[in-house]
This record gives C-alpha cells, sequence and structure tokens, in this order.
C-alpha cells in the first residue's frame, strides 16, 4: 500500500463508499502507525468514524472504534461510545453487557462477541462443543436469550452471554452445514472421495489428530464400522495431495496448509527451515516415492544443504542419521554441502556399525554397504567380521548379500566356517545357513544333519529382541514334517538318535512343541520310539539334578530380577501411554507393547522354572578317572594338533577360556569316557589324551560375580 496516498480526502472516500472495505481501512491505519504517523492515524480514524455514525452505519463504524479502542486506546468511555453510536437500536443495546463491556473483559475479546452476537440470525446454522449442530429458532431480545434446535439435544436456550462464546455460525462451506444441506451427496463423497471430506474437516475445525478427526467424524458422519474403510481410502488420497501432511504419530495433529501446493521447487522450499531430522526423511522418501524432479540448480542447492545440516547435526545417540543422511545423498547423485565425507565415513564405520544396521530399514542397507566399500574396502569388510555375529537375519541377509556382490565372497566364507567350527554361530547366522543351502553346499561349510544339530543347540540358549525372533523362525522348522525327514535322513543311525534325545531332553522347547515334533519323527522313523519309552527291561536312569556355576546361576537370578522390577512396570507404562493414543484396533503402539508384555512375561516364567530346575555348584570335587561335570580335557587329532576344553554346567560358557556347557554334543561324546579311549565327536575322530583339574582361570570364572 501507498501511505504517501493516504490523506483526509483517502478517508472521506472511504467513508462515503457504499461497503466500508474493512481490511484496507486497517492496513492503512496499520502502516501509518507503523511509519510513526499514528496522529494521522487516529485523526483518519475518528473522522470516518464520525462519518459512519452520521449515515447511521452502526455496524460500519463499531468496526473503526474497535481499531480506536482496541488497538490505540484513545477512547475514553468504550462501552458509552457505542451506547451512543446504537442508540435508536434497542435490540442492538441489549447485546453491550452480555458481550462484556464495563465487566473487565479485554476490549478487544468485546469487539469480538459483540459482532458476532450482532451477526446470529434466525435460521442460521450453528454449531456448539456441547450440543453439536444446531439451527437458531429465534433471537429473543426481551430474556436475552438465543433458541436454538440442536440435533442431540432438541431446543434449548442460551443466553447472549454464553452464545457469544459458545455458538459458532456454520457457512454453507461447513462439514456439518453440507450434510443438512445436500446429505445424499455427503453420503456420496464419503463412499467416492473420502480424503475430500477429511479437507471439510479440517477446514470446518482446524488442524486436528487422527484421534480428534474420529470423534468429529463419528457418528455424526459416518458410522464407527465405516471408519476403518472411509479412513484407508481418505489416506491413499491424502497422500498425493501437497498441500496435506499426515503425521507419523497419532497424537501428532493432520496439518492442512491454506495455500494449494504442488511437489516442486515451491513444496521443497518448506524444507528450508525444517529443524525436524526425522520430518527432513519423510519428504526425501516422498521426493524419491513421487519421482519429484530434483533437477534445478534452487533443488539441488537447498538438498545439498540440507543434508549437511543432518549429517553434521545428527546426535550422538542418533548415528543411523548420519548414515541415513549419507544414504538419501548418494541416492539424489548429491554431494553434502561443506561436509568431510571421507572422514565421517570413517567414523562410521569404526563406530557402532550394529546400532546403525539395526534401526535403518533393511532396503537402505545395500546403499550404505555399497558407499562404504566405496571408501575403504578394508576396514569396512574387518569391522563386518565383528558384526556378523551379532546382528539379528534381516541385517546379516544385507550384509552377507552385499559382501558377495563386492567380492568378498572368501571371507564370507571364512567368517561363516569358523564360526560353525568353534559352535559359536548365532540363531540369525543359521538361520542365514538353513535359508542359503547352494552357498552351504559351494562353500563346503556344513552337513544338513550337523546343521541341524546347530540349530537345536542354539534353541536352548535364552535370548530377547533379534536373537529370539531368529530362534523363533528356526523352530518353525522343526514344525515342517518334510524339513525333519529330510535332515534327519541325511544323518547315520546314531547321529539320528542323539537327535531325537536332544529334542526329547533338551530344554529347548515347549511342552506340546516337543510333542508335536517328536510324532512327526516317529512316522518316519519309528525305531526311535525305545528313546521316548524305554523297554520294561530297562533300568529305570536315576534323575540327574542339572548342574551349573554360581557365575552363571546369579547372571540368571539378576536377569529374571531386572525383568520383574525393571522391565514389566516400563512396559505397564508403556501399555498405559498406548491406551490414551485412543482406538486400541488401530493403535500399533499398544499392539506392541502388549506383545512384549507377553514376551517378558513368558522370560520371566522359564527363568524362574530354570532357577527352580537347576543347582549352583563351586564343581569343588576330585578329579574322577572319567570325564565328568567340572573337569577339563585335552584332546589330541590325528593332524597333530590338540585342544583343550573345560566341561561346566548346563549355562556354562566362555570362549576364550574353552568353557563348554555339559550340554554341547561335544559334552555329551566324552561324558563316562577315559584318558586314551578314541571318541567321535562332531568335529572328527579324537584320542582323549588327558582328563585335567580345572583350571585357576576357570575356577576364578566360576565364582559368582
Amino acid at each position: 500500500m501507498d501511505l504517501e496516498a493516504i490523506n483526509d480526502e483517502w478517508f472521506a472516500k472511504l467513508a462515503a463508499a457504499d461497503e466500508l472495505d474493512a481490511d484496507e481501512l486497517a492496513e492503512a491505519l496499520d502502516g501509518l502507525a507503523a511509519a510513526g504517523r499514528g496522529a494521522e492515524a487516529v485523526a483518519g480514524a475518528q473522522a470516518v468514524f464520525r462519518s459512519l455514525a452520521e449515515a447511521e452505519r452502526a455496524d460500519d463504524a463499531l468496526m473503526v472504534l474497535e481499531w480506536l479502542a482496541a488497538k490505540r486506546g484513545v477512547v475514553e468511555d468504550v462501552k458509552g461510545s457505542i451506547e451512543r453510536l446504537f442508540s435508536k437500536d434497542r435490540n442492538a443495546l441489549k447485546l453491550i453487557e452480555p458481550a462484556g463491556f464495563g465487566d473487565g473483559v479485554p476490549l478487544a475479546t468485546c469487539f469480538s462477541r459483540m459482532r458476532h452476537l450482532r451477526s446470529l440470525k434466525t435460521g442460521m446454522l450453528c454449531y456448539n462443543e456441547t450440543w453439536g449442530f444446531g439451527i437458531i429458532e429465534n433471537i429473543d431480545y426481551f430474556y436475552q436469550q438465543v433458541e436454538v434446535d440442536f440435533e442431540r439435544k432438541g431446543e434449548h436456550e442460551l443466553s447472549f452471554g454464553y452464545a457469544s462464546e459458545a455458538l459458532e455460525v456454520l457457512d454453507g462451506k461447513h462439514l456439518l452445514a453440507i450434510k443438512h444441506n445436500d446429505p445424499a451427496g455427503l453420503e456420496k463423497m464419503i463412499e467416492e472421495d473420502p480424503s475430500e471430506v477429511v479437507r471439510i474437516a479440517l477446514r470446518s475445525y482446524g488442524n486436528m489428530s487422527v484421534a480428534r478427526l474420529m470423534e468429529k467424524l463419528i457418528p455424526s458422519i459416518l458410522p464407527e464400522a465405516g471408519w476403518k474403510k472411509f479412513w484407508e481410502g481418505a489416506r491413499r488420497g491424502l497422500k498425493e495431495d501437497a498441500s496435506v501432511e499426515i503425521p507419523k504419530k497419532r497424537s501428532e495433529n493432520i496439518v492442512m496448509r491454506k495455500k494449494k501446493l504442488e511437489y516442486n521447487d515451491e513444496w521443497l522450499a518448506l524444507l528450508r527451515d525444517e529443524r525436524d531430522i526425522e520430518l527432513l526423511f519423510d519428504r526425501f522418501k516422498e521426493i524419491l516415492d513421487r519421482k519429484i524432479g530434483t533437477a534445478s540448480d534452487f533443488a539441488r542447492d537447498l538438498l545439498a544443504e540440507r543434508l549437511a545440516f543432518i549429517i553434521k547435526g545428527a546426535p550422538s545417540a542418533k548415528p543411523e542419521w548420519k548414515a541415513e543422511g549419507f544414504i538419501y545423498a548418494r541416492q539424489f547423485g548429491i554431494e553434502p554441502a561443506g561436509v568431510d565425507t571421507a572422514r565421517m565415513i570413517h567414523d562410521l564405520i569404526d563406530g557402532d556399525l550394529v546400532t546403525v544396521f539395526e534401526r535403518l530399514p533393511s532396503n537402505q542397507l545395500q546403499t550404505l554397504l555399497s558407499i562404504f566399500f566405496d571408501h575403504d574396502r578394508e576396514a569396512v569388510i574387518a569391522t563386518l567380521r565383528e558384526v556378523i555375529p551379532v546382528v539379528g537375519h534381516p541385517v546379516l541377509n544385507e550384509i552377507m548379500a552385499s559382501l558377495i556382490a563386492n567380492g568378498a565372497e572368501e571371507e564370507v566364507r571364512g567368517i561363516m566356517s569358523t564360526a560353525l567350527a568353534r559352535r559359536t554361530a548365532s540363531a540369525p547366522m543359521l538361520l542365514w545357513c538353513q535359508r542359503s543351502p547352494e552357498m552351504v553346499a559351494k562353500w563346503g561349510l556344513i552337513s544338513k544333519g550337523d546343521l541341524a544339530f546347530r540349530i537345536q543347540e542354539v534353541l536352548e540358549v535364552d535370548s530377547a529382541g533379534a536373537m529370539l525372533r531368529a530362534q523363533n523362525q528356526l523352530r518353525e522348522r522343526f514344525q515342517q514334517e518334510g524339513w525333519l525327514h529330510d535332515v534327519m535322513g541325511a544323518m547315520g543311525p546314531q547321529q539320528r538318535r542323539d537327535f531325537m534325545r536332544r529334542i526329547h531332553e533338551g530344554n529347548g522347547w515347549e511342552l506340546l512343541d516337543r510333542k508335536s515334533i517328536i510324532a512327526k519323527i516317529l512316522r518316519k522313523f519309528p525305531d526311535l520310539q525305545d528313546i521316548i519309552v524305554p523297554t520294561s527291561s530297562a533300568a529305570p536312569k536315576k534323575k540327574e539334578v542339572p548342574l551349573t556355576s554360581h557365575r552363571s546361576y546369579a547372571e540368571r537370578q539378576r536377569q529374571l530380577e531386572r525383568i520383574m522390577t525393571v522391565e514389566i512396570p516400563e512396559n505397564s507404562k508403556e501399555i498405559e501411554l498406548a491406551r490414551s493414543y485412543g482406538d486400541l484396533r488401530e493403535n500399533a503402539e499398544f499392539k506392541y507393547a502388549k506383545e512384549r508384555q507377553g514376551l517378558l512375561m513368558a522370560q520371566a516364567g522359564q527363568l524362574a522354572a530354570d532357577l527352580e530346575k537347576v543347582k549352583p555348584t563351586d564343581f569343588a570335587g576330585g578329579l574322577s578317572d572319567e570325564v565328568v561335570v567340572g573337569c577339563g580335557v585335552e584332546l589330541a587329532y590325528d593332524t597333530g594338533t590338540t585342544e583343550t576344553f573345560f566341561i561346566l554346567g548346563v549355562w556354562d560358557q566362555n570362549e576364550a577360556l574353552s568353557i563348554i556347557s555339559s550340554e554341547t554334543r561335544l559334552a555329551k561324546a566324552l561324558m563316562g569316557r577315559k584318558a586314551g579311549e578314541r571318541v567321535e565327536i562332531p568335529a572328527g575322530e579324537c584320542t582323549l589324551r588327558t582328563i585335567l583339574p580345572l583350571s585357576g582361570e576357570v575356577r576364578a570364572w566360576i565364582a559368582p560375580q
């Protein structure tokens, strides 16, 4: 606006117009005041006010009076001025006190209420937060109340004072007005274009969460039973609208921008000042999914700066954000601005890669590993040797594929071969072997029968998280009758009996699962029945109490204590928080929290049962002339090499000290044997050279920590 053109003549012309342009007047008055011409603005407003009052245009004059009183504070008796302005309108005079004038209410609020009450007319559609949709039946100035026929309450009277605050007048574009005026059209829109119904709701009520949207639409607009189908359709449509942003969390608001946007540089410009890194990642994903153009200099410069902001600003607790920044940089083909890429990628390789891999989506890992290989092949291979045994199966799959694709097949074979030979392969590694029979055969890693034994052993290890998920996937294999018959058919007779005995006596199975697996085996191998039901002539075996070291027993006790005193109480809080998010049927947070509750309860129950069954000991007995729990053995192989192992209890294992559990196949093969005997063990045939006492280091390890 040209402020130089505003003078007495301009104000007079504005006041003489048939209809007051309130927006133009407000812009002029505010502009003059901001430019230091406040006195001129006040004089001009007063002149316009007098002119409108003389012309008996009271409502227009009221808007000018509001600026003078509420913004400039130059009206001494506001209530008196309004009374004089409406002196010929008795009905209007009855609205002054209900609007709050003279009661200490802020003037801006009083003027807003006054204008609102003046706008109320019989027949208008309206809305009240408590009573919902309604139609104004009458404006009763004698009793100073508005009579409304509400949809949920019927006819009801609202005082002018309450109506000025709590009664909203609906224009024809409001969702409830559309329902009243064109119910058939709204029904059609709900069926054919649910996303537009959501847009109308947002324009009608403002930005809101999904839970709040449900409250507004159910049951007044659609039945609860139709919500799921409606929201799925609406969500699909809204994802194509650049002006609408659907948050990840149900508790956050759906946001609809007032200005219509297209997916172009204007949309990209919204990212310039965004500080939420997770939201930036969502936008980057949209760019790739929608193939939004990024070829312009503006787009490339903006993305280079935003990528640098992420990579440099990612907190140390979120290393995956830094990695994801480099992933998107590779996918966009853009170099982050001002970033020492080589140094930061080396920091990622040398850092906590397990956390990075587990937190990133699996479909991004190949890109990240490709970046690593491009920068330092030897360093990433060395790090992956340490990572492979401790990551979950989805991550392991991506790592193995990347290593092979980048010419590191021999390194992969060595990693897997060593882990299998030392019996240290994790559940995800065994699952990979199980699902990659061609590679296992090509590399000559392990036979079907021995792999099945390794799986049996790892199923008896207490696990959580990714390791537990891999265990459960391995357990599912045992329920596949064809797989069971295949692997057991590849075993020799004695190995098959050992395998059956391990299933029957081992700790890795729930009772019903164990029975189901045994039944499947016996259908193919009925000769193994005697393992389950010994012949009557066999002498009853004395039931032995499983032993373990004081150290391992104390560790299990601490695990149980943590679950009962920390994890279960924390989970209870998670469940209560998830309940607060609303509809439990579509509440992912509640579902996950309840699943975790079941897992924790099961873990606690299993730990408690194990602690009751197993006895702690220090293995202080004297040395025997045969192999027993609590002794050492020296094994000699035909190749001339020797190995020493110390056999302790069911929960004991320490690779560095060569401690093995009494439940391992190696320990069971040696039990009861004497020095000098030839023994068939999982690694092949050997000679039991010597039976040894426990070393000082092993005894120190046994003591509770």
